[in-house]
């Protein structure tokens, strides 16, 4: 065989062998960049954690940042509390992380450090101290998750933040010890993205109000099956962390969670929570696509019969009222469960931004929004320069 042969049959070989080399193996491949408006759903992204076969069942990561709900009111001391009534389910693991408050009024927590404890036998076990640094910042987040996640590996795992929430354009977890630093929408999103954890969380949870909204709900897509969280302002005490932790690891962990909320809030006129299945994104997407296609005038309109969400921005309506306006119909009955009271049983269970009244506010949300379709509409329609 000559030399040229000897080339010509290398190359046949190496384009053979190139056709069974599996495209996208990079690690990075599994997650979306946190910058792109990439809104696809968890099963694009992430695989869920049960197909490994770890000996715990679940594990529950609990963001605590207690700010002024803690050092006025004591009220993360209190579902600490709850936590240590709860009787958890074995091969279950609870696992906290405190800090963002002037003061801890229960349980001996310092203020000086951020600590993480595992909720073990009806005792607060201190397992690790760190230099203090703001829970409002993406590092001090990805840092818990990847700890926690290594620490406490389970078949599911899921994620609450807890604090004050306000919405998409402010964010969460608001540490009163670093001048009142918010953890953004965006920080979250940079907090997973470069998370070492690679699988899909069972269920990420925002403890806190305001966060049940459409523009959050497709950043927390690209890293967990559902998202649970309020549409409007949470009443006071929150969520019921004893029957929380009761039923982790028995698969039914959402509904105990909206249940028990409703019983525990059954005597206030106003309270509202939503879990939404992210894997049905596109069920919320479709409605709301025919909405911007009816065009300026109609969209507009549409805006002024809906009522505005929350004491916090003006500029935040129901999804599914703002539909009714437009004679369009956003059925989620498959994609969202909510519960509320009063004049919150009419809400859909998802709200969403329309920022046009100030050019700064508008620009921001144009700029970190995940649909690309609708900020193009915004800025078509509304420019403010």
């Amino acid at each position: 065989m000559n030399h040229n042969s000897r080339i010509k049959n290398l190359m046949c070989l190496i384009l053979v062998l190139c056709c069974f080399i599996p495209s996208g193996c990079s690690e990075d491949k599994s997650k979306s960049e946190p910058n792109s408006n990439n809104s696809s759903s968890v099963s694009e992204s992430r695989r869920p954690s049960e197909i490994l076969n770890y000996d715990d069942d679940f594990t529950l990561l609990i963001y605590m940042c207690g700010s002024s709900l803690e050092s006025k009111n004591g009220s993360a001391s209190d579902d600490i509390s709850e936590l240590l009534s709860a009787d958890i389910p074995k091969k279950v693991n609870v696992v906290l992380e405190t800090g963002g408050t002037e003061r801890w009024k229960k349980h001996g927590i310092s203020t000086e450090k951020l600590q993480r404890y595992n909720v073990s036998n009806n005792k607060l076990e201190l397992i690790e101290e760190n230099k203090l640094s703001s829970m409002g910042d993406s590092s001090t987040l990805r840092d818990f998750i990847d700890w926690g996640t290594k620490k406490f590996p389970a078949k599911r795992t899921a994620l609450i933040l807890w604090d004050h929430g306000g919405g998409f354009l402010k964010g969460i977890c608001r540490d009163e010890l670093y001048n009142n630093d918010w953890l953004t929408v965006q920080e979250f999103d940079e907090a997973l993205y470069s998370s070492s954890f690679k699988y899909s969380f069972d269920f990420i949870g925002f403890d806190c109000c305001l966060m049940s909204n459409y523009e959050t709900a497709l950043v927390v897509s690209k890293y967990s099956e559902y998202m649970i969280a309020s549409e409007d302002l949470e009443p006071t005490g929150g969520w019921d962390y004893k029957s929380i932790a009761n039923s982790l690891g028995n698969g039914n962990e959402i509904n105990t969670i909206l249940n028990s909320f409703t019983k525990a809030h059954s005597s206030k006129s106003d309270y509202t929570l939503s879990a939404i299945d992210l894997t049905q994104l596109d069920k919320i997407k479709s409605p709301f696509q025919d909405c911007i296609d009816r065009g300026k005038t109609d969209f507009e309109k549409a805006i002024n019969k809906t009522d505005s969400i929350g004491i916090i921005s003006s500029c935040v309506y129901d999804m599914g009222n703002f539909g009714d306006s437009l004679n369009i119909d956003f059925d989620f009955s498959d994609c969202i469960t909510v519960v509320g009271s009063g004049d919150m049983k009419n809400l859909s269970g998802i709200s969403f931004c329309f920022p046009i009244d100030d050019r700064e506010t508008m620009q921001e949300y144009i700029q970190n929004c995940k649909d690309d379709n609708y900020t193009k509409f915004i800025k078509n329609n509304f420019d403010l320069s």
